[in-house]
């Protein structure tokens, strides 16, 4: 029988340093400055504990206990039979990322180059442009509530990338926003990349380096991308191309500040920089998510920026057609009926649902004593605390699931950090996606573009144009 062997990620170099994995709990990795080390924590039934476990021999005994106690050299797991795969990273701020593949009986026969478990690692990317007016973390809070269901979905958030544009007159090194970005990745798990202009983002996408040096892509492919962000269409919206505003207004700022750079078109991403892709960054099964406004509608030429794209790296895309994007209702609940309404300003702006939760919270706020006291009568005193649940979950109009992480998100954007700054925005992001325009306000596009459907549609690799209904 022949063996099988370990892979690990080429050229670790910490400058001459000493690197050990521990696994001891499910924390994000760790650096030890003094003695330059990489700690990861992990659990029995963990990727990285079993490609561990099955090194040959084992270092030390394990415990029984539900922590383990495992710790090895890399140079001891490239020496020895493995059956996983572990690959190290270091984060922005100089931490580590271990990441894992574990392909179990793989047996091979030959030398252990031969024999190494080759695996893919993959990428999921999500991305926030620049908002210069109104509530400046809508790009960041969606972005995040993004992050959280991929979370949710299983998707290792070591696998995760944050990419935040980045300017001096938005979320500058000056207002805390980008050390508060960082902490919330570090708090998360994810990695993060602040890039300046569209060249740092191209380049990312292409090598996973922003001064386009990187070799990693090579080996780490696109597996899934998201970008919430403006977007411009020449006809509806302005500019010479479709394009990802990630910049959008920002000239407006330096005009007022006296300057004349063109800011935009140093930062946004228009529909021929499309070209300057490379289709080996993707997986083939790559899912595109642009939420920006008409991304999809046709331009003069009748291209669409969207079909062009998924043309171009594969795998499927959704975005916009004829359509902007909303973000007014991106805090709003719609657990209890998923309707809004959206008139012109925005005073009254709101949703059914949030209608219906604030109605019921008022009751809720001056009849849940009374109620409580009732029950309370009724099933006796020592059962107080039964009876106020009672009265706050069924009895006296309890407010839906929804509304309630509603409270607490607005809390969580008001905590503030060491120095007394306010966050702004809410880790978990904010509760709903982006939906589509109201009817009124897009109707010049309807009109314009008529009889050509609209909404968040499907794109797929095919000739000519078009997209199809999501």
């Amino acid at each position: 029988m022949g063996k099988t062997y370990f892979s690990l990620s080429d050229n670790f170099n910490f400058n001459g340093k000493a690197i050990k994995i521990k696994a001891n709990s499910t924390e994000i990795s760790v650096k030890e400055e003094k003695k330059g080390r990489a700690y990861f924590k992990a659990g029995f039934q963990s990727q990285i504990y079993q490609s561990i476990l099955a090194s040959q021999p084992q270092v030390v005994r394990v415990k029984s206990d539900s922590m383990i106690r495992t710790e090895t050299d890399l140079r001891f797991l490239n020496s020895f039979a493995q059956v996983g795969r572990i690959a190290i990273e270091t984060g922005e701020n100089g931490g580590y990322f271990v990441k894992t593949n574990v392909a179990l009986n793989k047996v091979t026969t030959g030398a252990a180059h031969m024999g190494s478990a080759q695996v893919e690692e993959k990428e999921w990317i999500v991305v926030s442009g620049l908002q210069v007016e109104g509530f400046k973390y809508q790009f960041i809070e969606t972005a995040l509530h993004d992050i959280d269901n991929l979370m949710i979905e299983g998707v290792d958030p070591a696998n995760i990338t944050w990419i935040v544009f980045v300017h001096g007159y938005v979320y500058s090194s000056d207002d805390c926003d980008r050390e508060h970005f960082s902490k919330t990745a570090e708090n998360l798990g994810i990695k993060i990349q602040f890039i300046e202009n569209r060249t740092g983002f191209i380049h990312y996408i292409n090598t996973k380096a922003q001064d386009g040096s990187g070799t990693l892509r090579e080996k780490t492919k696109i597996k899934y991308l998201s970008v919430f962000a403006h977007g411009q269409t020449p006809i509806f919206t302005g500019g010479d191309e479709t394009q990802l505003s990630f910049a959008y207004n920002l000239n407006e700022i330096e005009k007022k500040k006296g300057g004349n750079i063109d800011w935009e078109s140093m930062i946004n991403f228009r529909t021929p920089e499309i070209e300057e892709l490379e289709e080996k960054a993707f997986c083939s099964d790559v899912v595109t998510r642009f939420y920006t406004c008409n991304t999809g509608t046709a331009d003069r030429k009748g291209e669409r920026f969207a079909q062009k794209w998924v043309n171009k790296v594969g795998g499927v895309t959704f975005a916009f057609q004829n359509a902007r994007s909303n973000y007014i209702f991106i805090n709003a609940t719609m657990d209890e009926i998923n309707a809004a309404f959206n008139f012109p300003g925005k005073f009254f702006d709101t949703s059914v649902s949030d209608i219906i939760n604030w109605a019921r919270g008022i009751y809720h706020d001056n009849l849940e004593g009374i109620s409580t006291e009732l029950i309370t009568l009724i099933i006796g005193e020592n059962d107080r605390e039964t009876a106020k649940y009672i009265a706050e979950n069924i009895v006296v109009y309890p407010v839906s699931e929804e509304w309630k992480i509603k409270r607490e998100r607005k809390k969580d954007r008001d905590r503030k950090d060491e120095h007394g700054n306010r966050y702004g925005y809410s880790d978990k992001g904010c509760l709903q996606y982006p939906m589509v325009n109201n009817v009124a306000d897009d109707l010049l596009i309807i009109l314009g573009t008529w009889p050509d459907k609209r909404g968040f549609l499907k794109y797929e690799r095919i000739s000519g144009g078009g997209g199809r209904k999501f």
